[in-house]
């Protein structure tokens, strides 16, 4: 029973990885060169929400050509 919740968790991680725009070699290469897992989730977390954020309106102050 245990192993498969662990394996939904990691289909779930895996899937919400992908929508971030994280492929899973990318997600693999990650853990293997010393991201923790949690570290990760945040990264697809912030890339998520990232996402729906709505753009910044171009203020006097910026540079950028809008």
């Amino acid at each position: 029973m245990e192993k498969t919740s662990l394996t939904v968790a990691i289909g779930k991680l895996a899937i919400a990885g992908e929508e971030a725009g994280f492929t899973l070699e990318q997600m693999i290469q990650l853990l293997d060169d010393g991201l923790t897992v949690e570290t990760l989730l945040d990264l697809i977390s912030w890339r998520l929400n990232a996402a729906y954020l709505p753009p910044a309106p171009c203020g006097t102050s910026s540079r950028w050509v809008c």
